[in-house]
């Protein structure tokens, strides 16, 4: 892409939020917002945790936050083979699988998860 003021060769660039052509002689420039895949995303997910051997007062306290229960319920998902434990879009989704990572908890994602 070519410069309307000057007509030097644009350089394209991402940065954080924003996305663009920028000429590197006289700094003119087109920009729009940039949003990540992950973001644009409306497929609901479902997260599953699964196999969950040693049951610890994190895990449970875990699980009733993420599951919106009390610690009797969240004890009780966390004994089952597997339970679903958030319906939610995927930004929501990945954030919950680094903390499920963090507690060694094995998890599944229903439908398959990109992110």
């Amino acid at each position: 892409m070519c410069c309307e003021k000057c007509k030097e060769k644009m350089n394209w660039y991402i940065k954080g939020s924003t996305q663009g052509w920028i000429c590197p002689a006289c700094g003119w420039n087109i920009v729009t917002t940039r949003i990540d895949e992950i973001d644009a995303d409306e497929t609901e997910y479902s997260l599953y945790i699964k196999n969950v051997y040693r049951i610890d007062i994190e895990k449970i306290k875990f699980v009733a936050k993420t599951a919106n229960v009390n610690f009797n319920m969240a004890k009780h998902m966390l004994e089952e083979k597997e339970v679903c434990i958030l319906k939610a879009k995927a930004s929501e989704i990945k954030s919950t699988i680094a903390e499920l990572k963090k507690l060694n908890i094995d998890f599944s994602v229903n439908p398959l998860f990109m992110y």
